[in-house]
């Protein structure tokens, strides 16, 4: 793995112009000093994603997403960290760090077998897709035309053929053993008791890509009689069937531009809604949804409709999938699901029907998630009262698993609605969240820490007015007070930069990065609203040392000063009202 010093790093960022890396994906438009548009991560009809080219920060103000050029990279584009620093500094055209002799070296050649292993998955691609336009491919080609794939369809997507028998990669690429392991390793042939022999034989192929773009691996459907009617890659290092979607970088942009996202269970429905100009589908390699790849569809879409046949094994899977996802819905998503008519799938309904009969199911018919749910938990309870109990005993155990507890809380009122049935998990005792401190004080109000530390960070000279008594101001969030710790040290000095070190407490602090974009580029807040929350945390500074007291004369001056910050407060407040109303 690259490393690089934060020198390095914040040099990178000072070369790059966030407003040119998001217009290539946003649409922008001028607003004040700043740019805004629609955001690329959510489904919005009104522009809330600013970008400030000031301060080199992106955030919507509508999911909470926000960050430097790096991090809108690797969330829009699936990009390591290393691989967008790396883009990044070649872009500005800066020479890459030397590291120690042996990570160099041991990074420089995993870079070379990947370079070498994606090179040589295209060529196999290239390969399959000559092999399909040769005369012994007659049945392929028939096979096609009965399916109604377009021509342009088999070149966009590089469709092939992989011929019967065995010997067809060593007939292609040649026997050298070098080569024979290498096709090997990228999975294209598997070694037994006889030597090598080819993996995929006789099959339809399609080529499956990264989020990059680059052939990872294969699937192919079989043109004859065989047990196992699709096959895919087997797992190796640049192949996780588990962690990818079929069509995914073909359809990216196709499905942020319509926002809308459609998941299937096959290739060839993703394939035959794209035939119809609905490049919108995903589909999973085979296997039930899992985990990452619905993290990938909740970031490419907040309302995604899961797409399955109307048969018991189209329930089951759509059940599964989701099982799956409530560990992670939130209130934002709004998946929707859709069952076709029994003995239909995407494929064959699209054809039979067109193009605006499928988009009206997908706009009318596709249940809400929470309707879905219910109606599995019935279907698995049956009736009567025993039924109710399974149901309400079912709902718990899988509204333990969620994590957003607003949703949480909605859905189980739904049950307890349906079943009259007090769940256990409405009563149990949620876990509390005790932040530490440095002293037995109780901690300030989330949301004035929140608002004092921002109003702090936008001006360095703040620092230097803060009052003798703010070295014991406490914050109940850690990371927030970590970061007060640290700014109130520098008191006095000339070293705080705020750009600087916020994109320094983004590395360092990723669970609040979003809060630290919003903090930078929300509107300025003025001296006199700074003063007043300054008075507001010294005024609770105040009562929490008051509740500690036991001397009687100690209590006496602390509410004489309490009176005293109260009075100077209700001065500033009214100062800030008729400010607000010579604005109006």
């Amino acid at each position: 793995m690259a490393r690089f010093s934060p020198t390095f790093i914040d040099e990178v960022l000072s070369r790059t112009d966030i407003v040119e890396i998001v217009a290539k994906h946003v649409e922008l438009k001028r607003s004040g000093s700043n740019w805004m548009g629609l955001c690329p991560f959510h489904h919005e009809k009104s522009a809330s994603f600013s970008v400030s080219a000031d301060k080199q920060f992106f955030y919507c103000f509508g999911c909470g997403k926000g960050g430097s050029a790096f991090q809108f990279l690797m969330e829009h584009d699936g990009y390591s960290f290393p691989e967008v620093v790396t883009y990044l500094a070649e872009k500005a055209g800066m020479e890459l760090p030397r590291e120690q002799d042996y990570d160099r070296k041991e990074e420089q050649q995993k870079a070379s077998e990947r370079q070498q292993a994606l090179a040589l998955l295209a060529q196999t691609s290239q390969a399959f897709q000559t092999q399909l336009q040769a005369p012994t491919s007659q049945h392929v080609q028939h096979y096609i035309q009965q399916r109604g794939l377009p021509d342009h369809i088999i070149q966009h997507y590089q469709l092939g053929f992989a011929p019967a028998g065995y010997g067809f990669m060593a007939q292609h690429f040649g026997n050298h053993e070098d080569t024979l392991m290498a096709l090997e390793h990228i999975g294209m042939l598997f070694k037994g008791e006889r030597g090598y022999g080819d993996r995929f034989r006789n099959r339809f192929i399609f080529p499956i890509r990264d989020r990059r773009g680059d052939i990872v691996g294969f699937g192919g459907r079989t043109m004859q009689d065989d047990h196992a009617k699709y096959l895919n890659s087997p797992e190796t290092p640049y192949f996780h069937k588990s962690e990818l979607l079929y069509g995914y970088s073909e359809h990216r942009e196709h499905i942020r531009k319509r926002k809308r996202l459609v998941i299937v269970e096959g290739y060839m429905d993703v394939l035959a809604l794209a035939a119809f100009d609905l490049p919108i589908a995903l589909a999973p390699l085979g296997t039930a949804i899992g985990e990452s790849q619905l993290r990938q569809i909740f970031r490419l879409c907040e309302s995604p409709i899961f797409c399955f046949d109307g048969d018991r094994a189209g329930y089951q899977a759509a059940w599964r999938a989701l099982e799956r996802m409530l560990p992670l819905l939130k209130s934002e998503h709004r998946p929707r699901f859709l069952y076709l008519p029994d003995g239909e799938d995407p494929d064959s309904l699209v054809q039979k029907e067109g193009k605006e009969a499928f988009e009206y199911r997908l706009e009318h018919e596709a249940a809400p998630t929470l309707d879905t749910w219910l109606l599995g938990l019935q279907r698995l309870a049956g009736s009567g009262a025993d039924g109710l109990a399974r149901m309400a005993k079912k709902a718990d155990k899988m509204l333990s698993t969620m994590t957003d507890d607003y949703l949480k809380q909605a859905w189980t009122l739904e049950v307890e609605k349906k079943t009259s049935i007090q769940l256990q998990v409405s009563t149990a005792k949620q876990p509390v969240y005790h932040a530490p401190v440095r002293t037995t004080l109780r901690a300030l109000p989330s949301m004035l820490s929140e608002s004092f530390l921002a109003a702090l960070l936008q001006k360095s000279e703040r620092i230097s007015q803060l009052p003798d008594e703010a070295k014991d101001f406490i914050l109940d969030n850690k990371y927030y007070h970590k970061i007060y710790t640290q700014v109130f040290s520098q008191q006095g000095s000339e070293a705080y930069n705020s750009i600087t070190s916020a994109r320094q407490w983004q590395r360092d602090f990723p669970e609040i990065a979003d809060n630290i974009s919003r903090w930078m580029t929300q509107e300025p807040v003025s001296d006199l609203e700074f003063t007043s929350l300054v008075l507001d945390m010294r005024t609770l500074l105040l009562g929490q040392k008051m509740t500690m007291s036991h001397d009687l004369a100690e209590i006496a001056a602390f509410k004489k000063l309490e009176t005293m910050l109260k009075h100077e407060q209700k001065e500033i407040n009214a100062e800030m009202d008729g400010q607000r109303r010579g604005n109006e």
